[in-house]
């Protein structure tokens, strides 16, 4: 992957504040760098080098040099564009993916990236029509943020790029934090500062000298389903097979992160029938509490692959807090981020790409919630009164744990959006602060605006299942599960691929009906038919257990130090729009073990870690 920044404005480029732009995502790319200046516009780039080592520096060019661009992505049907426009009479001067973006744009004007298939972000100026083009791919893999200044248009892999310019807009947005607070990520296309935007997945920007405009390029267009589950479990599998082998083009090391879970040892197991020695990667932990090594270990042996793999204390994992808390320049409070960060590093000693198997769950229907909607029908033809008084009653009676997922934990999750109304009801049972218990912390009523919903398309299907699934492809796979990989990744300089995102496999997945996805509640149904078998009987049985740490019982031991020092009155008293008494009421339940309030408080935790490290007052 690589990193890219830049501006648009009215006066005349400045070199320098490109280059100290460019620079601060020097960890995405650090075998290059390259710079356009014309006019206003800026393009720079950072680059980590995947395919075509000798000649595919960045900016690329057309052959007129009419039109530039720099990119942040892979193109995976990049020879296939290629060999038709070369038919078309363009004339190529790299090998590179990249270099189809020019011509391609030449050929077919802004809404030329539905033909790609890939991740990418990428930023293209038109000098005869001086005008930007900025694009992400459909489902958000790659990152990219931007921002109206009165200089004009800024954008950036990142937000530090941004904030490099002196002219991004600052300012802390209470809305985005309140979503944060609620959700554990900040869902696009809002971000954590005020005036800085993500580029929706699967959206265009065109800006010149008349404005900026956004629009979708992409639209997903759900086939008709397989005519019984036989051709489902059939399609299924022909599609992973084609993805995982369509997404090892690299003239690089590549390799895979095997957690020995479901999706993680299908694209082995693809990687696998592809041919060729699979280089793959797995780490384990001393506590057995929340270690899958065994479990990877068998697979890769199963498949014959060449397994590397590393066991990390629990000191080693906590010294990763606050390195990776450090390095974040929006909030996020997936816990699984510091593993991914260590697995990342770790593969990065050997290979410089890595796939894996992120997006079965929302896909295929893997996480509990999306059973646990469907009862919620019967659940709802009880009584209030009586449905409340149960809940209440049980969680004056259950005891308060600190272990992982336990009866009591669950149980408390469901009461918490129990009662609320799709999509709030969802994000309830997988995020952190509830309406009520964000009103205490900020002293105020919250009430959200759509932006974060109205931009998400119709669902293919309206049944809770694959409502709630859609739903999460557009918001907790994109700015949760995709973002800590990304960020992980990218702290290694280290590109990460996922298969089974591909649109193929995505279509074809939202096109089975739920029974074929999710049978009681066991998930995946048609996904695990599909490459049942390429184990042993039984590998798929076990339970989900996921990249998790042990955030309760690090609260009020390891990590207590920290966690004391950011609700201090130093920090936790600078930031005045949130009630520092509801914080540490909170704080001092779960020491005294009263509550388990281990998501409201590491989501706070990360926020107050991030406000403190800020690099200028907001």
């Amino acid at each position: 992957m690589c990193g890219i920044a830049g501006f648009l404005g009215p006066g005349r480029a400045d070199r320098d504040l490109l280059k100290c732009m460019t620079e601060t995502l020097a960890h995405r790319g650090p075998d290059g760098e390259g710079y356009f200046l014309e006019g206003g516009a800026g393009l720079g780039h950072r680059r980590l080098a995947i395919l075509d080592l000798e000649t595919g520096a960045q900016p690329l060019f057309n052959e007129g040099r009419s039109v530039a661009v720099v990119y942040n992505g892979e193109i995976y049907n990049y020879l296939a564009l290629r060999e038709d426009l070369e038919s078309r009479g363009h004339r190529f001067s790299t090998r590179s993916d990249t270099e189809v973006l020019v011509h391609l744009y030449e050929e077919e004007g802004p809404r030329f990236a539905s033909r790609l298939n890939g991740i990418f972000a990428f930023a293209l100026y038109d000098r005869a029509k001086r005008g930007l083009l900025l694009c992400r791919d459909p489902l958000g893999v790659k990152p990219l943020y931007y921002a109206r200044s009165e200089d004009g248009l800024l954008f950036g892999s990142e937000v530090k790029a941004l904030e490099a310019h002196p002219a991004c807009p600052g300012g802390l947005d209470m809305e985005a934090l309140s979503l944060y607070l609620t959700l554990e990520y900040v869902p696009a296309p809002l971000s954590i500062l005020r005036g800085v935007r993500k580029l929706l997945p699967g959206w265009l920007l065109w800006a010149d000298e008349r404005g900026v405009r956004t629009e979708p390029y992409w639209e997903w267009k759900i086939p008709p389903p397989p005519t019984d589950f036989d051709e489902a479990v059939a399609r299924v599998r022909d599609a992973v097979l084609r993805s995982v082998k369509g997404q090892l083009i690299s003239d690089v090391p590549l390799g895979v992160f095997l957690s020995g879970g479901v999706d993680s040892s299908i694209v082995t197991a693809a990687m696998a029938a592809a041919g060729g020695r699979v280089e793959s990667f797995s780490i384990g932990f001393e506590d057995p509490s929340f270690d899958e090594s065994a479990h990877a270990r068998r697979v890769a042996d199963h498949l014959g692959c060449s397994h590397h793999e590393h066991l990390f204390s629990e000191r080693e994992l906590l010294d990763e807090v606050p390195r990776v808390l450090g390095r974040q320049d929006e909030p996020l409070a997936d816990p699984s981020l510091f593993p991914t960060a260590l697995l990342s590093r770790f593969a990065r000693e050997r290979v410089t790409v890595a796939l894996g198997g992120d997006g079965g769950d929302e896909l295929f229907a893997g996480y509990p919630t999306y059973w646990v909607h469907r009862g919620h029908r019967a659940y709802r033809t009880v009584p209030r009164f009586l449905r409340t008084a149960v809940l209440h009653a049980a969680d004056r009676v259950l005891p308060v744990s600190h272990a992982n997922l336990t009866f009591p934990y669950k149980l408390r999750k469901f009461r918490d959006g129990a009662e609320h109304p799709m999509p709030l009801r969802h994000h309830l049972w997988m995020g952190a602060w509830t309406p009520e218990g964000l009103e205490r912390l900020l002293g105020a009523p919250v009430v959200h605006s759509l932006e974060a919903w109205s931009w998400i398309p119709a669902p293919p299907a309206s049944d809770p299942a694959t409502s709630s699934q859609w739903l999460d492809l557009h918001t907790y796979l994109l700015e949760d599960i995709l973002a800590k990989v990304d960020r992980a990744s990218m702290m290694a300089s280290l590109e990460a691929r996922v298969p089974l995102l591909d649109p193929d496999v995505v279509r074809l997945a939202f096109s089975l009906p739920p029974a074929w996805k999710l049978k009681g509640t066991r998930g995946k149904v048609a996904l695990r038919a599909a490459f049942d078998g390429d184990f042993p009987t039984g590998h798929f049985d076990r339970p989900k257990k996921g990249f998790g740490i042990p955030m309760a019982r690090w609260l009020t031991g390891p990590l207590k130090p920290l966690a004391e020092e950011l609700l201090s009155e130093n920090i936790l008293g600078s930031a005045p729009f949130l009630v520092a008494a509801e914080a540490r009421r909170l704080w001092n339940e779960h020491l005294a073990r009263r509550a388990d309030h281990r998501k409201p408080l590491w989501t706070l935790l990360c926020f107050l870690h991030w406000w403190n490290g800020r690099g200028r007052p907001l």
